[in-house]
């Protein structure tokens, strides 16, 4: 029994002592073989890691301070006005960012950011533990450095894989090693991301709060480190909700930061997301003409990320004016009862709205969303240069891109009428020459039919009437179609075609007596380009321009717009005489109600209206001695606005805005009587020079009193033109032999044929007693006044004085004295 339990032990021993060896010698073999796989796996790591190290290292660390800076467009009062950008950004230094956005920031994005070196070991296990806790990826671990590296390169933000992540770790220790602290945020502030459009801190803090970044509060702060994470998903203007709850979320980990008090963190959580509204679009058309211009200058990505400061010719006051003019104006044209087409409101309601026929009929939803509403464009330039001063190419650049001051071409109507008198006048014609206003046959035109008579659609009112033989001033000034017609006739429609293109008209004229009425179909800029030559004295800029110059980051000029060559198109005594008849047309014509009705302030206006036939197009050119603005209505395809839509009703309100708003920047002068121009009086009724017996006897205020008023006007002729028509309608036999009707201008028909020759000599008149002898029996030359033994019945009658005569304007008042006591002589 000893033996066998000897036995058994000694086997145990045995056994145990097997064990232990086998169990050395696996522990020894797992200890070689995880050496082993330790020591190939750190082998693997490195011979992975060190190819990305040395890739980090080729990486140029110059491009952090290099941003893409968006080139800025400037009014020419310095008032930014728009960009030329890839991303819209402005720098700006950190020293000027508040204390607590960089608090908020931190305790979002990297709550270690002064401790680490780049990479936050600490943050990686932390988000490692999360992520396998959710068992999905909840929380990332990039630093700021590392943000900055992915933003400064975007090769490492093509593809994010495991390969990019360690090439970012690798840079941002590089970063850290190159850089301060400060210098990474300012880089990174500069940099970021905030959706809307917005780069940078200062950007994301304009474009969302109205304000610099210096001025952020604590929870505007914490409103933009709060989109960082996602700034397209949660843009505040597209997901408030989404941006409320980032914010929330930011002032939470500012509060477990201890940067935050309770009592703040409860205030701070009440306050909505307040946003400023956003600037839109109100200068597209003149952003997209400046960086087509730019573009071709300096080329594209220059002009987007070159930081150039591009100068124009605009002053952002008129242009704003012009815009708001044009969008309320139309709005009230589209309220009227005679209205019957889509409105700009129901275009836009429309176009947020989902089709249905979208999936099905893509063409009908393509039309639809061209705007068919009611358009307008706006261009006010400088007489001199040349310079675009206020540009409106349509109502909203976001539904159509047409630029209508440029690229539209429409009848002028009624406003080509200047140039129909300007040709006149050009051909021995002046304002006074007499025309006949009766109806015409509108065979000769051919506009809107070829039967019974032509329109007068021109006078801007419904009501038509016809003064018979007027002048010509009368004619332009009240915008006769059928006088104007005859005029133009009579010169011939091929020299007012030709006056039209030296005014700057390009664009081809019918080939037909209609284009006398603005038939022709022309572009505002053209037209307001035209009617620059009544205030320049006959000439035109040859161009327009909308830059002034470029200025590069470095403060360098490398583009200054030459000076404007000008053009002559007529004479200065022809440009005069039209300039007077627009000053006229403003006052009492087609356009009095500028300053009656629409508060027009500039008393050296002068303009025309335009209105083509049915109502299709509407126009108004006026200016002043420096500046020309047009104003254009219509639609993109022509179709009657409503019956009765007048120019002076819809065009001519905007263009007195837009005149009133600029008169502080241009103040104009009076435009001055060129050198071969001479005034003189004219008698209303005849139409000839006026004498002092012109005077009409009309009735008074009062009933049964009697005025007499002096018939005449001023008038401009030319000084070499030798006019002596005298007025024989009012004359005297004395003032009929002292001014014999002489031919010497032209008028609407040929006056009759002289009696005297035509080489005329001053009549001779007896200045000495006509009756030979030394008395005078029959009182030939003064009557001897005898004194009369009054009756001796009744009242004895005396002399007394007579009532003055009352006379209207203080220039042709004549004082009547009562007659002085009668001397009777003493008789022997």
């Amino acid at each position: 029994m000893l033996f066998k339990r000897g036995t058994s032990d000694g086997i145990r021993l045995f056994n145990l002592s097997i064990h232990c060896i086998v169990l050395k010698r696996s522990i020894k073999f797992l200890f070689a073989a995880s050496c082993i796989l330790g020591l190939a796996a750190l082998i693997t790591l490195v011979l992975f890691l060190k190819p990305r190290r040395e890739l980090s290292e080729e990486f140029n660390l110059n491009a952090i301070g290099k941003l893409e800076i968006p080139s800025r467009i400037y009014d020419r009062h310095g008032v930014e006005i728009g960009q030329i950008k890839i991303e819209d950004r402005r720098p700006i230094e950190l020293k000027e960012i508040p204390y607590h956005f960089i608090q908020a920031l931190t305790a979002v994005e990297d709550s270690r950011f002064f401790q680490h070196q780049g990479i936050d070991y600490v943050g990686i296990l932390r988000a490692a533990i999360l992520n396998i806790k959710a068992k999905r990826v909840t929380q990332g671990a990039s630093t700021i450095t590392q943000q900055l590296a992915k933003q400064c390169y975007p090769e490492l933000r093509k593809n994010r894989n495991l390969e990019t992540k360690v090439i970012e770790a690798f840079l941002a220790q590089r970063i850290e090693r190159n850089f301060t602290k400060p210098e990474i945020l300012e880089h990174y502030l500069n940099r970021i991301f905030f959706g809307g459009g917005y780069f940078g801190i200062e950007s994301a803090a304009r474009g969302y709060f109205g304000k610099s970044a210096s001025q952020l509060d604590v929870v505007e702060s914490a409103t933009l480190c709060g989109l960082i994470k996602s700034p397209s998903r949660l843009s505040p203007r597209k997901n408030p909700i989404g941006a409320r709850k980032a914010r929330n979320h930011v002032l939470q980990r500012m509060h477990t930061e201890g940067m935050v008090s309770n009592s703040q963190l409860t205030l701070y959580l009440k306050e909505p997301v307040t946003l400023t509204n956003p600037k839109g679009q109100q200068n597209s058309y003149v952003q997209e003409m400046t960086r087509l211009q730019v573009i071709d200058q300096i080329g594209f990505e220059s002009a987007g990320g070159g930081g150039f400061r591009i100068y124009t010719t605009i002053d952002n006051t008129a242009q704003q004016t012009a815009r708001q003019s044009l969008l309320r104006n139309l709005s009230e044209v589209e309220k009227h009862q005679g209205y019957q087409h889509p409105t700009y409101s129901q275009y836009r309601e429309n176009k947020t709205l989902p089709d249905p026929l979208e999936k099905n009929d893509q063409s009908t939803v393509k039309a639809k969303r061209v705007p068919d509403y009611l358009q307008g464009a706006v261009l006010m330039i400088e007489n001199k240069t040349g310079a675009i001063i206020a540009m409106l190419g349509g109502r909203n650049f976001g539904d159509s891109q047409l630029n209508r001051t440029f690229q539209s071409q429409r009848p002028a109507g009624t406003a080509f009428k200047p140039f129909v008198y300007a040709t006149a006048y050009s051909e021995g014609y002046f304002p006074g020459s007499i025309i006949k206003d009766t109806p015409i046959d509108n065979r000769s035109v051919a506009i809107g039919g070829i039967t019974g008579i032509l329109g007068e659609w021109g006078g801007e009112s419904e009501v038509v009437n016809y003064l018979g033989d007027i002048p010509a001033r009368e004619a332009l000034v009240h915008s006769k179609n059928a006088a104007t017609v005859r005029i133009g006739k009579k010169i011939g429609r091929k020299k007012v075609s030709a006056v039209a293109r030296k005014a700057g008209i390009r664009s081809p004229m019918d080939e037909y007596d209609k284009t006398l009425l603005g038939s022709s179909a022309v572009s505002l800029k053209e037209l307001c380009m035209a009617f620059t030559i009544f205030p320049n004295a006959g000439s035109r800029p040859d161009t327009l321009h909308i830059i002034s110059s470029i200025v590069d980051a470095s403060g360098s000029t490398i583009f200054s717009e030459p000076s404007t060559k000008l053009s002559n198109a007529i004479d200065p005594v022809t440009a005069y005489q039209v300039n007077s008849c627009l000053q006229d047309a403003l006052e009492r014509g087609t356009a009095k109600e500028s300053y009656s009705k629409y508060g027009l302030r500039d008393k050296n206006a002068a303009g025309k209206t335009g209105t083509t036939h049915n109502f299709t197009d509407l126009w108004f050119i006026g200016y002043n001695s420096e500046v020309t603005c047009g104003v254009w209505t219509g639609f993109d395809y022509p179709k009657t606005i409503y019956r009765g839509a007048f120019s002076n009703a819809i065009a001519l309100p905007v263009w007195v805005d837009v005149m009133n708003a600029s008169s502080e920047a241009f103040p104009s002068k009076r435009i001055p009587v060129p050198d071969g121009c001479q005034t003189v009086e004219i008698c209303i009724k005849s139409g000839h020079l006026a004498t002092d017996s012109c005077y009409e006897e009309l009735p008074g205020k009062e009933q049964g009193a009697r005025k007499i008023q002096r018939c005449t006007y001023k008038e401009f002729i030319r000084k070499k033109n030798d006019f002596r028509h005298y007025c024989r309608f009012h004359s005297t036999d004395r003032e009929r032999i002292e001014h014999p009707l002489i031919t010497g201008f032209p008028t609407s028909k040929p006056p009759p044929r002289p009696l005297l020759a035509a080489q005329s000599s001053r009549a001779i008149l007896m200045t000495s007693p006509t009756v030979v002898g030394t008395s005078d029996p029959y009182s030939s030359q003064q009557p001897v006044l005898r004194a009369q033994v009054a009756g001796q019945e009744g009242e004895i009658r005396r002399a007394t004085a007579v009532n003055q005569v009352t006379l209207d304007g203080a220039e042709t008042q004549i004082p009547i004295p009562a007659p002085k006591p009668i001397e009777i002589p003493a008789v022997d």
